[in-house]
């Protein structure tokens, strides 16, 4: 049983024959007949050219890039929150409140009069 192989076409070809429709003016029957290609795969191609010409209109960026910019952020985001963590349990003392200026200031002054001489 013989197999059928597809056609492969380059992406600057698909590119080509959607332009000659959105562009030119032709039909996806009259590309197809002169490229000797299905008028179904024009079809397509010329789907997939002009989703691609909104995507550069709008200043979107591929699939693939956003979802690494939100693996990125959601990886810095948990990184923050550990340091938050580490943060908050530094401030805590050992009577279980939080450091403050003023605690630390009374502590000092503390500090400054039990060493200084008793007369």
């Amino acid at each position: 049983m013989a197999q059928i192989t597809r056609k492969k076409y380059s992406k600057e070809f698909k590119i080509e024959a959607a332009k000659l429709v959105c562009e030119q003016g032709f039909s996806c029957v009259e590309v197809a007949r002169q490229l000797n290609v299905a008028d179904q795969n024009i079809s397509r191609w010329v789907i997939d050219y002009e989703q691609s010409r909104q995507t550069e209109c709008l200043g979107e960026r591929p699939r693939s890039e956003l979802e690494a910019e939100l693996r990125r952020l959601r990886a810095e985001n948990e990184e923050l929150k550990q340091q938050k963590e580490i943060l908050k349990k530094a401030t805590v003392d050992s009577t279980c409140q939080r450091n403050t200026l003023f605690n630390y200031l009374f502590r000092c002054f503390e500090l400054q009069c039990l060493s200084r001489p008793i007369v």
